[in-house]
This record gives structure tokens, sequence and C-alpha cells, in this order.
């Protein structure tokens, strides 16, 4: 399992969401995002993306674990794609 917990940028939006659910589909890997107490498996962010209540500042952990192609390689590849993408929407208003 791979893991990064840092401060959100900016909000987590319906746009951003729908993004980062995509950008998750390209990995076997299963990416969470985790805020405020509760978790949402990205590729269904584009549907509960509010129940994460993230705003600027919130602190976001992402777990990134089960990958395949190759084991362990593809998660951290994932884990990297993944949060600096997120952080590059949040950051940008949803603009990639």
């Amino acid at each position: 399992m791979y893991l990064s917990e840092f401060e959100a940028p900016g909000p987590l939006t319906a746009d951003v969401a729908d993004e980062l659910a995509h950008r998750a589909s390209r990995y076997t890997s299963r990416i969470v995002l985790s805020c405020n107490g509760r978790s949402v498996h990205a590729p269904v962010l584009g549907v509960s993306w509010d129940a994460l209540g993230v705003r600027k500042g919130s602190t976001v952990l992402v777990t990134v674990e089960g990958g395949h192609h190759p084991p362990d390689t593809e998660d951290a590849i994932a884990l990297g794609d993944f949060v600096g993408f997120l952080e590059k929407l949040t950051k940008n208003g949803g603009k990639s």
C-alpha cells in the first residue's frame, strides 16, 4: 500500500471529481480518497465527491493498493500520477 497525505490546494468540485474518476480508470490499483472522516473510492468520485467535504486547506489522504501491472510498481506510479493531478486540478479551479 502506498499513501500520501497533504493539504488540498483548493476545493474538490464536481468537475474535478469527474476528471479524477476518469484518471483513476487508467490503473488496476484501488485508489481511495479520505477527508473529514469519510472515504470514497476514486472511480465513484463523480457521484459521491461532496461526501468528502474537501476545501482549500483540508487534509486529504490518498491510498493506493492492489495494482497488477506490475504488482506494487503500478501502485507507486498511480499514487504519484493521481495525487499530482488532484493537486493541479484543485489549485487551478478544475482546469487541467
